[in-house]
């Protein structure tokens, strides 16, 4: 009953907050503290946690990570606060796991497809090929099983999890030269993210190259590679991708939507006050929910600025390839579910949201996410 008390209070802040008519005497929780607080004392600590995370400073990505701290502080009167480092500052990419997980510091804003090395399973908890839809990811994330696989999948790791953004089908494939077919795709070298569409794409004779994302424009510009993909067009454009790869080919059939979100060292969260626990959590499913919309919002005005502006084609391909590669995803997903039981237990709660939705879909058809006039 406490722990619902406290998630009332919070909601009812942040409603505040998001409103425009928050102050730090707004909502019980501050009205409870202001006086201890102007005193300089509270009953609640103040503490200071320290955010890695797996983007550059320059990256959109990064500002939902500093919009979630922002949400967390604004919670909690500025008692809890946490600072944000971006990919380099405490630690590389690659070691940011691992920090958190050891407790070398507090949480980190991650991309889960990145530990698919340690399990397979993150990476469906961070992507999925031809498949989910962001607001698919938010559904079952918040209503139909999906948050329990996070809490399952990073506490084997010491570690809680909570969704920050669910983000919409990443651009396609940026090249040098069109791309009409999977043939043309044949005759390229190519940078996909993700182990499974790695997996995939082999089956399909598609060459794929590793690249490191900050060298990305590098390598399209040197011709080190012929096409590649990083996210949806608002994120490709901080790395001012179109610059180097006028050709765009859709959809993006190796990543249809993903999730990023904040890791957080267990033994640090149980010693946070329940209070701090329910406004962390809080701050979390406010972020996920606005930024889904920023982020179709800001994709399709990039969108609209690179085939309008600039100069991008874009290209798609074929009936009869979608299906082979739709296909290949599938009996891909199948051989890992057979040889990992952590990747099946995701997969199986994903694919049961998908029937609990079939129905619902059908009806909906073209109004489920809206068309295009012929007019």
């Amino acid at each position: 009953m406490k722990r619902v008390f406290a998630m009332m209070l919070t909601l009812c802040m942040a409603l505040s907050l998001l409103a425009g008519c928050g102050s730090t005497k707004s909502g019980t929780m501050d009205t409870a503290n202001a006086n201890a607080i102007a005193a300089g004392d509270s009953s609640l600590p103040v503490v200071t946690w320290k955010m890695g995370s797996t983007w550059g400073a320059g990256n959109v990505h990064f500002t939902v990570d500093k919009r979630f701290t922002e949400l967390v502080s604004q919670l909690t009167n500025g008692r809890f606060t946490i600072t944000n480092y971006s990919e380099g500052e405490l630690c590389s990419a690659s070691q940011l796991f691992d920090y958190v997980s050891q407790g070398t510091i507090q949480c980190g804003g991650d991309w889960g497809g990145y530990w698919s090395g340690k399990d397979t399973a993150f990476e469906l908890l961070s992507t999925i090929m031809d498949d989910f839809t962001a607001l698919d990811y938010y559904t079952w994330i918040y209503e139909a099983g999906g948050m329990q696989c996070y809490k399952e999948m990073y506490g084997q790791y010491n570690m809680e999890y909570f969704p920050l953004v669910t983000n919409p089908s990443e651009s396609g494939i940026r090249s040098v030269r069109p791309i009409n077919s999977i043939a043309d795709m044949q005759k390229m070298k190519i940078r996909l993210g993700g182990m499974m569409a790695g997996k995939a794409a082999k089956k399909l004779g598609i060459n794929i190259t590793a690249v490191a994302a900050s060298e990305l424009y590098e390598s399209l510009q040197r011709g080190v590679i012929d096409g590649g993909e990083f996210s949806g067009p608002k994120a490709d454009d901080s790395l001012k991708l179109q610059e180097v790869a006028p050709y765009w080919c859709a959809p993006a059939w190796y990543q249809s939507a993903g999730v990023n979100g904040v890791m957080v060292n267990m033994d640090a969260w149980n010693e946070l006050p329940e209070e701090y626990q329910t406004a962390f959590e809080t701050a979390a499913r406010l972020c996920c929910g606005e930024q889904l919309s920023r982020y179709i919002w800001n994709d399709m005005t990039v969108t609209n600025q690179m085939i309008d502006e600039q100069g991008i084609t874009v290209t798609h391909l074929p009936e009869e390839d979608m299906a082979l590669i739709r296909e290949t995803c599938r009996q891909t997903y199948l051989e890992e579910c057979e040889i990992n039981p952590n990747f099946k237990m995701v997969y199986d709660s994903m694919q049961a949201y998908r029937a609990d939705a079939a129905n619902y879909r059908d009806w909906t058809g073209d109004y489920g996410f809206g068309f295009n006039r012929a007019d």
